[in-house]
C-alpha cells in the first residue's frame, strides 16, 4: 500500500473518532442508557481545559491485549502498533498470550477482569469461549474492543475487515477465474479456518451469497484447518490427488494457505491452481513474487492497530460507560496480486514500518 494510501486511511481512522466524538447518546446499548454528562466539555471549553481533559482520561490507565496467540505476522503487528500508541497516550499497555490455547485465553481474560484495565482488546477463537467473559468485562467497568474475529456478544467496539464483504470479493473473482465461460473444471476447494470464528462464518456466508448464483462452481471440498498451516498442507495433498483437475484452492488465512500451496506445488499444479487467500504479510508478498499464491485480499492490519488505539481513546475520553457503545470500523480491504505486490508497504512483516519485499 502506498505511502499516500496509508496516510489517508489514518485520516480515515481519525474522521472516525471526531464522528464519534459528535454523538453524546449511546449507540446500541441493551439498557438504552446514555452517557453520562459529567464528563462531557462545553463546546466553549478552552484549548488548555481539553488539552487536560485528554490527556487525565489516559495518563495512567492501562490497555490489554489477548490474542489468540503471538508469533505470526498478523498478532505482532497488532501488539507493536497498540504498544506504541498506547504507550505515546501515557497509558500502560500488557499482553497475555495464550499460545492458542483456548482454555488459556478464557483464563487470561478472566484475570485481566480481576485487575481491571481501562481497556481490554480480545482476538476470538471462536463466536462463543469469549461471550459471557466479554460481557462480564464491560459490567465490571471494562472497555472491550474485539478485533478481526467478533463474538456472538458485541462489546463497545469492534475493529477488523468486512468478512461479508471479503467473502463476497474473493467468490466473485474465483468465479471470474472457474465460472462459467471458463475452460476449467470449475473445481473449487476451500479451506476454512476453525469453523466456529466468526471470520470463517461470516467469509463464508459473503461467499454463499456468490456462488448460490453460480451453480456452474463446483466446491468440491470445504474443511477446517483451524488456522495451521501443516493442517492445510495435509488436506490440500488429499484434495488435490481426488481431483487432479482443480481450478483453485481457497484458504482463509495466508499464513495457513501457505501449507496449501506448498502441497499443489509439490503435486506439480502450482501453474494450474490459482491459490486464494487474504491477509497482507510479507507471507503473501514473498508467495505472490514466487509464484505460490494467485491473490489476496490485504486488510490494513497496520491501520486496524492504529485505529484500536483511536476508538480506546475516544472511549475513555468521552466517559461513556462501557458497554454503552456499538461501534463496528472496518478497515479498507486492498486486493494484491502478482502485478502489485511490490508496490510500497503493501506487506507488512510484524517488526518493521515501511515493508518492502523485493
Amino acid at each position: 500500500m502506498r505511502k499516500a494510501q496509508l496516510a489517508g486511511l489514518r485520516g480515515a481512522a481519525l474522521a472516525l473518532v471526531a464522528g464519534l466524538a459528535l454523538t453524546s447518546c449511546s449507540t446500541g446499548s441493551d439498557s438504552g442508557a446514555e452517557s453520562e454528562g459529567g464528563d462531557q466539555l462545553p463546546a466553549t471549553v478552552s484549548s488548555n481545559d481539553l488539552r487536560n481533559h485528554a490527556l487525565d482520561s489516559l495518563q495512567g490507565e492501562k490497555a490489554a491485549f489477548v490474542p489468540v496467540g503471538l508469533g505470526t505476522p498478523l498478532t505482532e503487528e497488532w501488539a507493536r502498533q497498540m504498544k506504541r500508541g498506547f504507550e505515546a497516550a501515557g497509558m500502560e499497555f500488557v499482553v497475555r498470550d495464550p499460545n492458542w490455547d483456548t482454555a488459556k485465553q478464557a483464563e487470561a481474560v478472566q484475570s485481566l477482569i480481576n485487575e481491571k484495565p481501562a481497556v481490554l482488546v480480545v482476538h476470538n477463537f471462536d463466536v462463543q469461549v469469549l461471550a459471557k467473559l466479554i460481557q462480564q468485562a464491560e459490567q465490571a467497568g471494562i472497555h472491550v474492543i474485539q478485533i478481526n474475529m467478533v463474538s456472538n456478544y458485541k462489546s463497545g467496539a469492534f475493529v477488523g475487515a468486512d468478512t461479508i464483504d471479503l467473502g463476497r470479493r474473493i467468490a466473485t473473482d474465483i468465479v471470474a477465474e472457474c465460472g462459467k465461460g471458463t475452460s476449467t473444471s470449475h473445481k473449487v476447494q476451500i479451506v476454512q479456518g476453525d469453523a466456529t470464528s466468526g471470520f470463517t462464518l461470516d467469509v463464508m456466508a459473503g461467499a454463499k451469497q456468490v456462488f448460490d448464483k453460480h451453480p456452474e462452481i463446483k466446491v468440491v471440498s470445504t474443511q477446517a484447518a483451524n488456522w495451521d498451516r501443516t493442517k492445510a498442507h495435509d488436506i490440500t495433498a488429499t484434495v488435490i490427488q481426488q481431483h487432479p483437475d482443480l481450478c483453485a484452492s481457497w484458504g482463509f488465512w495466508d499464513q495457513m494457505q501457505y501449507g496449501a500451496a506448498t502441497a499443489i506445488k509439490e503435486a506439480g499444479k502450482i501453474d494450474q491452481v490459482k491459490v486464494f487467500t487474504s491477509d497482507h504479510s510479507k507471507i503473501t508478498c514473498e508467495a505472490l513474487r514466487d509464484g505460490m499464491f494467485f491473490q489476496s485480499y490485504g486488510y490494513s492490519v497496520p491501520t486496524q492497530g492504529t485505529d484500536i488505539v483511536a476508538i480506546a481513546k475516544y472511549l475513555l475520553q468521552s466517559g461513556q460507560a462501557p458497554g454503552t457503545a456499538r461501534i463496528a470500523d472496518y478497515t479498507p480491504l486492498v486486493k494484491i496480486t502478482r502485478q502489485n505486490w511490490d508496490q510500497p508497504n503493501m506487506c507488512y512483516d510484524g517488526k518493521n514500518d515501511g515493508l518492502s519485499v523485493s
